[in-house]
């Protein structure tokens, strides 16, 4: 209820009810439905972070990483001096 997108999805502009009698149960399983669906999908995110923390901890994969990060930062750098 603290989020307005919500509210206004859910409360002022329920497009995807149809009139009739059960209009109320409609948004409610709705709203219940948007919640399994966030639940789900934040889960899957922490699993894939998670999983990626563990494969650029490796000291070969890091060093990658850093090596190609300092490269791009070099290729900004000129890029904006280049176009200043």
């Amino acid at each position: 209820m603290l989020n307005p997108k919500a509210a206004l999805f859910f409360l002022i502009l329920p497009q995807f009810v149809h009139g009739g009698d059960s209009t109320t149960r409609e948004i409610f399983f709705l709203g219940i439905l948007d919640v399994l669906i966030g639940i789900v999908y934040w889960f899957a995110l922490v699993v894939v972070a998670a999983r990626l923390r563990v494969f650029l901890a490796r000291p070969k994969v890091r060093h990658h990483w850093e090596l190609t990060a300092g490269w791009l930062f070099i290729a900004m750098g000129v890029g904006v001096a280049a176009a200043s």
